[in-house]
């Protein structure tokens, strides 16, 4: 019997819904010069981490950021996603396996 009570525990545990899931670790530096690097991992396994660099302007107050990161998480159907991405005065540009070239 409680064997059985077990099993339905750990099963219980394992079928636990995406929105039930919960930070593990999330950090954030932000450094004097204006960078700064994230970091997340949730239970759920999605990863994501990002750093930025400020870009000063020509006139106080204005400038922008250079930023990069990558994010991965498990698919519906298991698969493994990873996504790396970079934004800039450029746009937001990301690559990885399951986004379509044009």
């Amino acid at each position: 019997m409680k064997l059985i009570v077990l099993f339905c525990l750990v099963a219980v545990a394992l079928a636990q819904d995406e929105k039930d899931a919960q930070i593990i670790r999330q950090d954030y530096q932000l450094n004097e010069d204006g960078s700064f690097q994230a970091d997340l991992e949730t239970s759920n396994q999605i990863v994501a981490t990002r750093s930025g660099q400020s870009i000063p302007g020509n006139e106080p107050e204005t400038g922008s950021y250079k930023m990069s990161g990558e994010y991965s998480y498990i698919a519906p159907d298991g698969t493994p996603i990873r996504v790396t991405w970079e934004a800039d005065e450029l746009g937001y540009r990301a690559q990885s396996d399951v986004i379509p070239t044009v």
